[in-house]
C-alpha cells in the first residue's frame, strides 16, 4: 500500500516547494534514510540534496536502488526510483492538504534540519517532529527505556525525562509556537512556523559563580 508523501524545502512564512514520493514512509523509517542519503550520496551538502530531490517526483527513495523491470526510468544511484515528472508543488502549511497525502518532509537548508508534518483528519498539516540531519547535533534524543517506556535525553547535560514542553497558538496566524526546554541545564529548542527552529545550548557544567577574592584574605 502506498503512502503518498511530499518532500521539499521550507521557504519564508510557512511556504514550501516539494515533490511527491508515491511510496513514502513514516519518520521512523524515512528520517534515518534521508540522513544516510545526505551523508553517503551528497557528502553532507544539503543544497545539492535538495536540488536532486526537487528534480522530479519519486516512486520511492533508497540508498542503493536496484533496477526493476516495471520501471520506466532507471534508478538514480544513491537516491531512489524516479517517477514521471509532474509539476513541482508550491504550497503553504496553512493551506488545506490536497489529495491522499499523509506526510510532508521539509528541509531547512540553513539549519541542516528536517521538519516533519502529518496530515490530520481535518485536512491540515500538523507539525510532527524535527530532526537534525547530523544526529550528533540533536538537542533531545529518544532512547529505549530498558523494557519500559522510551526516555527523552538531553544531549547537553544527560538529564532523563526532565523536559518542559510549552505549545501555544502561533502569532503567525497558523500552527503553533513551541518551546522544549531541559529543566536541568536550560538548553532549549524554540520553534515558530515562520522562522523554524532555534536551538540554544547552555554551558554544562555551569560556570561556578564568582564570589570575589579566592583567598578571602585582607591586606
Amino acid at each position: 500500500m502506498s503512502t503518498p508523501t511530499l518532500i521539499g524545502v521550507a521557504a519564508f512564512r510557512g511556504r514550501y516547494t516539494a515533490r511527491l514520493i508515491q511510496f513514502g514512509e513514516d519518520p521512523q523509517v524515512l528520517v534515518p534514510l534521508l540522513r544516510r542519503i545526505w551523508t553517503d550520496t551528497f557528502g553532507r551538502d544539503t543544497g545539492a540534496m535538495a536540488a536532486a530531490l526537487l528534480a522530479g517526483d519519486w516512486w520511492s527513495l533508497a540508498v542503493n536502488p536496484k533496477p526493476r523491470r516495471w520501471d520506466q526510468q532507471p534508478p538514480v544511484p544513491g537516491l531512489g526510483h524516479p517517477a514521471d515528472h509532474g509539476p513541482i508543488r508550491q504550497g503553504a502549511l496553512r493551506e488545506d492538504v490536497g489529495g491522499a497525502l499523509e506526510w510532508l518532509y521539509l528541509l531547512h537548508l540553513d539549519q541542516r534540519r528536517l521538519v516533519v508534518y502529518e496530515a490530520t483528519v481535518h485536512g491540515r498539516w500538523l507539525r510532527h517532529s524535527a530532526h537534525q540531519l547530523d544526529p550528533l547535533e540533536e538537542l533531545f534524543i529518544t532512547e529505549p527505556g530498558g523494557g519500559g517506556p522510551e526516555m527523552t535525553v538531553c544531549t547537553v547535560c544527560g538529564a532523563v525525562d526532565e523536559i518542559d514542553h510549552v505549545e501555544v497558538p502561533s502569532m503567525a496566524g497558523y500552527g503553533y509556537d513551541t518551546v522544549t526546554r531541559c529543566t536541568r541545564c536550560g538548553s532549549s529548542v524554540a520553534t515558530d512556523p515562520m522562522f523554524g527552529d532555534h536551538v540554544t545550548r547552555k554551558p554544562w557544567p555551569p560556570n561556578a559563580p564568582t564570589t570575589g577574592d579566592a583567598t578571602g584574605g585582607t591586606g
